[in-house]
């Protein structure tokens, strides 16, 4: 009775890692480059001080690297990309926004990664 309860466990924390790991690799229908990670405090000022439904990812390939990626999308279309900024769109409901160098809200600090923010409007 006992292995059964475990390998019940062990299976339970499988799928819920399976799927915290597929929502990770996409947003709103948006492929989320694959050498970023999630930025939790980024994403916190997008939900919580911006209001907007959206999460933030940070790595540290240059703006061009990310750029090529996204408009190699289907479905994304290019608004402006420079070479510290980029602004994509999915739809009417999805935008993309690449910056780098941007400003950490929380600390105040200059960070020179690249900030990818993916955001659902309302």
């Amino acid at each position: 009775m006992r292995s059964k309860i475990v390998l019940c466990a062990f299976l339970m924390l499988l799928v819920l890692t399976m799927a915290e790991a597929a929502l990770a690799d996409e947003q709103f229908g948006v492929a989320v480059y694959p050498n970023a990670t999630a930025d939790a405090g980024a994403t916190k000022f997008l939900q919580e001080s911006l209001g907007v439904e959206g999460f933030a990812f940070r790595t540290d390939d240059s703006v061009a690297a990310v750029v090529e990626f996204y408009k190699s999308q289907d479905g994304i279309r290019v608004l402006f990309a420079n070479d510290d900024s980029a602004m994509f769109k999915k739809g009417d409901e999805v935008d993309i926004t690449l910056q780098s160098p941007w400003r950490d809200m929380h600390s105040g600090t200059i960070m020179q990664d690249c900030l990818i923010s993916i955001v659902k409007r309302k």
